[in-house]
């Protein structure tokens, strides 16, 4: 195996994990559409008045904006195994015409 083909191989298992990675962190955080969200809203019952109120408490839920800057480093990561590979073509083209 030609070293160009294995960190081509690398570059496009990379871009895969990082897909699957930032989608799975989506999904299991709750695949929120809006933006991400480092605070969470719990209603809580006044016990004298019955009353209900809102109270934050610190929690992280990604945002759209996570799976698409994920998608978007993994074309890139895909982008640059194409990349490697036309250079790696072009130079043994070259070697084989001197």
């Amino acid at each position: 195996m030609k070293p160009s083909s294995s960190v081509r191989s690398a570059l496009q298992v990379a871009a895969g994990l990082v897909l699957a990675g930032t989608f799975g962190t989506w999904i299991a955080t709750g695949s929120h559409r809006g933006w991400t969200q480092t605070l969470s809203m719990e209603l809580h019952v006044d016990e004298v008045t019955g009353l209900t109120y809102p109270v934050q408490k610190p929690g992280f839920v990604a945002g759209v904006e996570f799976p698409a800057g994920g998608a978007a480093l993994a074309a890139i990561l895909s982008g640059l195994s194409l990349v490697v590979r036309r250079r790696s073509s072009a130079s043994s083209v070259s070697a084989v015409q001197s």
